[in-house]
């Protein structure tokens, strides 16, 4: 006789032993001068990795300052702001 699930996305192995759902994650990250083209690259990618079956846990959104010629930065070095965006993304792996 076998004990109950201790819990959603456990699974019974054939040792009789109740073991946790594991997950596969993955990070992907865009960036880019224009917001809006990093949130359309972030949308662009999220739809296409949730078709796989893949779910956002978590995203960050960061303004940066960067140089392009750094080691003329202080002398009036050309420099821009650029946006950029992490996803953290995770699917359930199968048992075994």
């Amino acid at each position: 006789m076998n004990t109950a699930s201790p819990g959603p996305g456990w699974w019974l192995a054939s040792d009789g032993n109740w073991y946790p759902q594991r997950w596969e994650t993955r990070f992907v990250h865009y960036t880019n001068e224009s917001l809006p083209a990093v949130i359309d690259e972030a949308s662009r990618q999220s739809k296409a990795y949730g078709e796989q079956g893949w779910e956002i846990v978590g995203s960050s959104v960061q303004r940066s300052q960067v140089a392009r010629r750094f080691k003329e930065y202080d002398e009036g070095g050309d420099h821009y702001f650029e946006w950029s965006i992490v996803c953290t993304l995770k699917r359930p792996l199968a048992p075994g």
